[in-house]
Parts: structure tokens; sequence; C-alpha cells
């Protein structure tokens, strides 16, 4: 609050919904709402909200569920380099952001020389003319070296390799329409660019570049290489870190989206579909279809068997409104069973918890997650502990993923 009382908070960072302010007797208590990364929070504060679990385990369910972050304002911050790869898309969202600079300010141009065949011009090669030409009989042509103002500087060869890089790991959803567009206009501007992939010398090449474009080519070729390197980054603030725009992960969609793909693949072979109950929405009750059910996993057999659904909570504690939501659900769809899914925490060990079974027959179980140790270790065993609710006839022990 300023001394107005008014609030400071970035209005962008309100919109998110990102953080939850309540009031206290002697101040405001500020929850960040299953979030992780850089969130500005005032002009002058900033956020850094790490998770509990390792950086390289996010990194492998954002791979796994597919990346899904934001980009957060303009602010740049330092991320501390480490030796997990970094997710490809997070890097793309990055070039692209100094993308945009280099181009609102202009790509360097230089003199460079070219050589010429043909007709006369200063300079004459003349070891040249006369191994190409004069020995064999030509007076007229020579080979001529050209001095030439314009784009293509080694600096520039570079980084148009990188937008072509860059070009083909984009995906063509509507979400990247900007980034595509800011490509396409670096690559017609670099049309008489001839691209070169670089060297390790290459990196320093802003170096060369004038003052007024410096900052901008750095940038640039610091992302590239850290996409052609694989080098990482985490969330711990480091002064001799890598600079890039700030990201912030919804850990709930995250969680989410790998718990639902690590399914998606592991049971495709037994002719068992996983799929989102966001875009395949059922109905609450019969003879209206008012209240939709959206859970956040339905396993079907065919088009139309559903054998049980799931709900994904990344929260410590499962609460009452969570075990209605999931048998709610359940006796919609006449599923057989239904499955709640949250993060293990400290100290508790993966499994699978019965809390139940309804006067239909639907059986209700809690499936702690492990997500703080070997992340592909506690994929496989989550994929074969539910594998065994499914009804007789599916190996389990042949699922893998």
């Amino acid at each position: 609050m300023d001394h107005h009382g008014r609030s400071l908070i970035l209005p962008e960072t309100r919109e998110l919904k990102a953080i939850e302010l309540k009031d206290v007797s002697d101040g405001i208590d500020l929850v960040a709402l299953g979030l992780i990364g850089f969130l500005p929070l005032t002009s002058s504060i900033t956020l850094n909200i790490v998770p509990k679990f390792p950086i390289e385990n996010l990194w492998a369910m954002l791979e796994i569920g597919g990346e899904t972050y934001a980009r957060i304002l303009p602010t740049i911050r330092r991320y501390q380099v480490t030796e997990k790869s970094t997710p490809i898309h997070l890097l793309a969202r990055s070039f692209c952001h100094y993308l945009r600079k280099a181009l609102s300010a202009g790509f360097e141009r230089s003199y460079y020389p070219r050589a010429v065949n043909g007709f006369y011009q200063p300079r004459v090669e003349f070891g040249q003319t006369i191994s190409r030409y004069l020995s064999r009989g030509n007076p007229i042509n020579t080979v001529s070296s050209v001095f030439e103002f314009g784009l293509d500087s080694p600096i520039n060869r570079v980084v148009k390799a990188a937008c072509l890089r860059f070009a083909r790991i984009i995906p063509p959803t509507k979400d990247w329409d900007e980034e595509r567009r800011l490509i396409q206009i670096a690559l017609d501007t670099l049309r008489r660019v001839n691209e070169r992939e670089p060297t390790g010398h290459d990196f320093s090449l802003d170096e060369s570049v004038s003052l007024r474009l410096r900052s901008n080519y750095e940038a640039l070729l610091r992302v590239y290489h850290l996409l052609l390197t694989g080098g990482g980054i985490a969330f711990t603030f480091e002064p001799r870190g890598k600079e890039l725009p700030s990201f912030l992960f919804n850990l709930e969609d995250v969680f989410e989206r790998f718990i639902r793909q690590t399914f998606v693949e592991a049971l495709r072979p037994q002719r068992i579909s996983v799929l989102d109950g966001n875009k395949h929405q059922g109905r609450l009750f019969e003879d209206n279809s008012t209240y939709p059910t959206k859970p956040d996993l339905i396993y079907r057999r065919g088009k139309k068997e559903v054998l049980g659904l799931g709900e994904v909570k990344y929260k410590p504690k499962i609460k009452e409104v969570d075990r209605y939501q999931i048998i709610s659900h359940v006796t919609a769809a006449s599923a057989q069973f239904g499955v709640l899914f949250s993060p293990a925490n400290e100290g508790e060990s993966q499994g699978l918890k019965r809390i139940g079974r309804m006067s239909t027959g639907a059986k209700f179980y809690h499936y702690r997650v492990d997500i703080r140790g070997d992340i592909h270790s506690a994929r496989a065993q989550m994929v074969k502990d539910i594998s065994a609710l499914l009804p007789a006839g599916i190996n389990a022990d042949a699922i893998s993923v």
C-alpha cells in the first residue's frame, strides 16, 4: 500500500489471479495460488517462488504433460544455471522476446568483403585472376574484392540460423501466432543473409556490434547457446546466471497434465482412452445439461463405456468438497471407480488408499504421487497401481511407460 492506502500491486498480476490477499489483524496475508517462478508484485518487489521438489522433476513433468507456462510482464530476471536440460519452448519464448526488441531497434549493418568474378572492380586479386582467367587465355575477366554495406555479417548469419531453428520448434497453435509472426518478419529482413551454424567462438560476436544494439544481440546469442547446449535454468537467483523473461508455472495445471498424459501413453496399447473432461464434458443430471461435469481424467473403453474417473488436486490435503466432487462425477457417469490424485507430502510414501464404496458399487480411492524423488519410477509405479483397478483382462504387469 502507498501512504494513501491504495494498493501498489500491479494490475497485470491481479488479472492473473495468481495471488490471494487476506486481511489479518496486523496486516495482509499473501498466498501464491499453486505457482512457481518470478512473480512481479509491485514495481519494486518481485516474488521468487521456488518448488518444494527438484527442478529436474518440474522439467520432466513439463515435457511429459506438455509445456505450459506464461511470460509475466516485461520483467527480466537472472536464473541460476543448472546442468539439467531446459524445456525448449521456454527458450523459444525467450528468444522471441529479445527478437522483438532487435526488430524494433534494427539489425546491425556493416561493411563486409565479397569476391566478384567477371568485370573489373577495385581491388583486383591478381593471383586468383591469373590462375582463373589470364592463364586460360581470358584477358578480360578478373577476380575482384569489394566491400559492401549490408546485413550479411557473421553475427546476422548466426541469428538467421537461430531463427530457422526456433521456427521448427514453435508449435503450430494459435497462442504461438505472435512468435511465428516475429520470426517470419526477421527471416524476411535477413533474406539476403547466408545462415551459418555457430561455432564456440561465434557466441562472443556481440562484442563487435555497436553499443546501441549490443544488448539485443547478446541476449539472442545467449538464448540460442542455451538451446544448442541444453543448458538448464533454475529459479534460484544468482548474479552470474542467465537473463530470461520471467515465467510462471501453474503447478495445478502442470501436475494435472503430467498425470493425464502418463496414462494416455501407458493405456493406449490396452485400447483404453484417457480423456480430459474439460473437452469431453458429461452431465450431472439425466434430464438437463445445466450442470456439466468436467473430471480431470476419464478412463474410457470404446466410445461410450466409462470405466473410471480421476480428479487431480495439487494441494497438501484433500478436503471434503474434493471427495463430494469425485463422488458426484462417478455417480453421474455410472463409472466403476474414482481416484483422487495429489502429491505425497514430505514423509509420506507413494501409494493407493481406499476411501470407500458407494451403494451403487462404485469404489473410491486416494492416490499420493511422490514427485520429490525419482519421477520416472514414481510414474511407472502409479500406472501399475491404478491399472489394477481396471476391469479383468487388463494385464497391469504388461503396462509400462
